[in-house]
Protein backbone atom coordinates (compact mmCIF):
# COMPACT_ATOMS: atom_id res chain seq x y z
CA UNK A 1 0.00 0.00 0.00
CA UNK A 2 2.84 2.71 0.70
CA UNK A 3 4.55 1.54 -2.45
CA UNK A 4 1.00 2.01 -4.46
CA UNK A 5 0.63 5.82 -2.94
CA UNK A 6 3.39 7.19 -5.05
CA UNK A 7 2.19 5.51 -8.34
CA UNK A 8 -0.67 6.70 -8.34
CA UNK A 9 0.62 10.35 -7.13
CA UNK A 10 2.96 10.19 -9.98
CA UNK A 11 -0.09 8.69 -12.36
CA UNK A 12 -2.44 11.66 -11.16
CA UNK A 13 0.44 14.15 -11.83
CA UNK A 14 0.87 12.68 -15.35
CA UNK A 15 -2.09 13.26 -16.02
CA UNK A 16 -3.01 16.56 -15.23
CA UNK A 17 0.15 17.77 -16.72
CA UNK A 18 -1.29 16.08 -19.75
CA UNK A 19 -5.20 17.21 -19.63
CA UNK A 20 -3.41 21.29 -19.42
CA UNK A 21 -1.08 20.54 -22.36
CA UNK A 22 -1.53 22.57 -25.06
CA UNK A 23 -2.96 21.42 -27.91
CA UNK A 24 -5.70 23.50 -28.49
CA UNK A 25 -6.79 25.02 -31.91
CA UNK A 26 -7.09 28.59 -30.48
CA UNK A 27 -3.74 28.89 -30.75
CA UNK A 28 -2.92 26.62 -34.25
CA UNK A 29 -3.05 30.25 -36.12
CA UNK A 30 -0.49 32.54 -36.27
CA UNK A 31 -2.57 35.63 -35.61
CA UNK A 32 -2.27 37.27 -32.67
CA UNK A 33 -6.61 36.80 -32.09
CA UNK A 34 -8.76 33.93 -32.09
CA UNK A 35 -12.14 33.30 -32.76
CA UNK A 36 -15.46 32.48 -30.71
CA UNK A 37 -18.91 31.08 -31.77
CA UNK A 38 -21.78 32.00 -29.85
CA UNK A 39 -25.04 30.19 -31.71
CA UNK A 40 -28.06 31.99 -29.82
CA UNK A 41 -30.63 30.77 -31.90
CA UNK A 42 -31.24 27.79 -34.62
CA UNK A 43 -33.69 25.03 -35.05
CA UNK A 44 -31.95 21.50 -35.23
CA UNK A 45 -35.54 19.99 -36.50
CA UNK A 46 -34.82 20.60 -40.37
CA UNK A 47 -38.48 19.31 -42.35
CA UNK A 48 -36.91 18.44 -46.20
CA UNK A 49 -40.22 18.98 -47.19
CA UNK A 50 -40.29 22.73 -47.03
CA UNK A 51 -37.68 23.53 -49.84
CA UNK A 52 -35.24 26.47 -47.97
CA UNK A 53 -32.06 27.13 -47.07
CA UNK A 54 -30.76 25.28 -43.68
CA UNK A 55 -30.13 28.77 -41.13
CA UNK A 56 -28.51 29.70 -37.99
CA UNK A 57 -31.17 31.96 -37.25
CA UNK A 58 -28.56 34.21 -34.25
CA UNK A 59 -24.69 33.81 -34.02
CA UNK A 60 -22.10 35.87 -32.67
CA UNK A 61 -18.74 35.35 -33.96
CA UNK A 62 -15.92 37.44 -31.64
CA UNK A 63 -12.83 38.18 -31.61
CA UNK A 64 -10.50 37.65 -28.38
CA UNK A 65 -6.77 38.49 -28.02
CA UNK A 66 -4.60 35.43 -27.39
CA UNK A 67 -2.46 37.54 -25.13
CA UNK A 68 -4.78 39.39 -22.54
CA UNK A 69 -2.73 42.55 -22.49
CA UNK A 70 -1.99 43.01 -25.99
CA UNK A 71 -3.06 45.63 -27.52
CA UNK A 72 -5.18 45.30 -30.52
CA UNK A 73 -5.13 47.02 -33.30
CA UNK A 74 -6.86 47.43 -36.94
CA UNK A 75 -4.15 45.12 -38.25
CA UNK A 76 -5.59 42.47 -35.81
CA UNK A 77 -9.31 42.95 -37.78
CA UNK A 78 -10.26 39.51 -39.15
CA UNK A 79 -11.87 39.07 -42.56
CA UNK A 80 -13.37 35.69 -42.55
CA UNK A 81 -14.00 34.70 -46.37
CA UNK A 82 -14.39 30.80 -46.90
CA UNK A 83 -16.86 28.63 -45.26
CA UNK A 84 -16.29 24.89 -45.75
CA UNK A 85 -19.28 22.89 -44.69
CA UNK A 86 -18.77 19.10 -44.25
CA UNK A 87 -21.49 16.79 -42.98
CA UNK A 88 -20.75 13.37 -41.10
CA UNK A 89 -23.73 11.10 -39.62
CA UNK A 90 -24.62 11.19 -36.05
CA UNK A 91 -26.76 8.13 -36.35
CA UNK A 92 -24.84 5.29 -37.92
CA UNK A 93 -25.46 5.93 -41.21
CA UNK A 94 -22.31 5.84 -43.18
CA UNK A 95 -23.25 8.17 -46.29
CA UNK A 96 -23.34 11.93 -45.36
CA UNK A 97 -24.59 14.77 -48.04
CA UNK A 98 -21.81 16.40 -49.76
CA UNK A 99 -19.22 18.82 -48.12
CA UNK A 100 -20.37 22.29 -49.07
CA UNK A 101 -18.20 25.33 -49.55
CA UNK A 102 -19.14 28.97 -49.95
CA UNK A 103 -17.38 32.40 -50.27
CA UNK A 104 -19.40 34.53 -47.94
CA UNK A 105 -17.39 37.41 -46.38
CA UNK A 106 -18.01 38.68 -42.59
CA UNK A 107 -15.45 40.91 -40.88
CA UNK A 108 -14.81 40.92 -37.33
CA UNK A 109 -12.97 44.12 -35.67
CA UNK A 110 -10.11 43.26 -33.37
CA UNK A 111 -11.63 42.48 -29.99
CA UNK A 112 -15.06 43.07 -31.50
CA UNK A 113 -17.92 40.53 -32.58
CA UNK A 114 -19.79 40.31 -35.72
CA UNK A 115 -23.53 39.45 -35.31
CA UNK A 116 -25.17 37.12 -38.13
CA UNK A 117 -28.55 36.48 -38.46
CA UNK A 118 -30.25 33.56 -41.18
CA UNK A 119 -27.06 32.85 -41.68
CA UNK A 120 -27.15 29.80 -44.72
CA UNK A 121 -25.17 26.72 -43.31
CA UNK A 122 -26.91 23.95 -45.87
CA UNK A 123 -28.50 24.26 -49.54
CA UNK A 124 -31.74 23.76 -49.65
CA UNK A 125 -30.67 21.55 -53.07
CA UNK A 126 -28.77 18.77 -51.03
CA UNK A 127 -32.49 17.64 -49.89
CA UNK A 128 -32.53 15.91 -53.34
CA UNK A 129 -29.36 14.11 -52.95
CA UNK A 130 -28.30 11.37 -51.22
CA UNK A 131 -29.05 10.51 -47.89
CA UNK A 132 -31.26 12.99 -47.78
CA UNK A 133 -33.53 12.46 -51.10
CA UNK A 134 -34.21 8.74 -49.24
CA UNK A 135 -36.49 10.46 -47.08
CA UNK A 136 -38.82 11.64 -49.46
CA UNK A 137 -42.22 9.04 -49.84
CA UNK A 138 -41.24 8.41 -53.54
CA UNK A 139 -38.02 7.02 -52.83
CA UNK A 140 -38.96 5.16 -49.98
CA UNK A 141 -39.27 7.57 -47.21
CA UNK A 142 -37.21 5.60 -45.20
CA UNK A 143 -33.20 5.80 -44.95
CA UNK A 144 -31.57 2.42 -46.59
CA UNK A 145 -28.90 2.25 -43.89
CA UNK A 146 -30.93 2.74 -40.32
CA UNK A 147 -34.07 1.95 -41.47
CA UNK A 148 -35.10 5.21 -40.05
CA UNK A 149 -37.42 8.33 -41.13
CA UNK A 150 -34.87 10.82 -39.91
CA UNK A 151 -31.41 11.25 -40.79
CA UNK A 152 -28.79 13.01 -38.34
CA UNK A 153 -26.39 14.57 -39.71
CA UNK A 154 -23.76 16.75 -37.57
CA UNK A 155 -22.22 20.00 -39.69
CA UNK A 156 -18.50 20.67 -39.13
CA UNK A 157 -18.39 24.44 -40.40
CA UNK A 158 -14.99 25.92 -40.59
CA UNK A 159 -14.19 29.32 -42.02
CA UNK A 160 -10.74 30.87 -42.88
CA UNK A 161 -10.43 33.97 -42.80
CA UNK A 162 -6.82 36.45 -42.47
CA UNK A 163 -6.40 39.46 -40.10
CA UNK A 164 -5.31 42.78 -41.48
CA UNK A 165 -2.44 42.36 -40.93
CA UNK A 166 -2.22 39.10 -43.58
CA UNK A 167 -1.82 36.44 -40.86
CA UNK A 168 -4.65 32.94 -41.03
CA UNK A 169 -7.30 32.41 -38.60
CA UNK A 170 -9.61 29.70 -38.51
CA UNK A 171 -12.80 29.22 -36.32
CA UNK A 172 -14.25 25.69 -36.44
CA UNK A 173 -17.58 24.16 -34.66
CA UNK A 174 -20.02 21.36 -35.32
CA UNK A 175 -23.85 21.55 -35.17
CA UNK A 176 -26.60 19.39 -35.11
CA UNK A 177 -29.49 18.69 -37.39
CA UNK A 178 -32.06 16.22 -37.49
CA UNK A 179 -33.93 15.98 -41.09
CA UNK A 180 -36.92 14.51 -41.53
CA UNK A 181 -39.53 14.60 -44.25
CA UNK A 182 -43.33 15.98 -43.49
CA UNK A 183 -45.83 17.22 -46.22
CA UNK A 184 -47.01 20.63 -46.31
CA UNK A 185 -50.09 22.37 -46.74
Amino acid sequence: MRRALPVLLLLALAAGSVSCGGNSTLNDTEAAVFLTVEIEQYNPEVNIGVAQDVVIAQMTIASHPKDPNAQLGAAQDVLLNRWVITPSRADGGTVASPQWVIDQPIHVPAGGEANLENWRVFPQEYFYKPPLSNLFPENGGVDPETGQTNIRQALRVEIFGTTSGGKSVVLAFTIPYNFFYAATQ
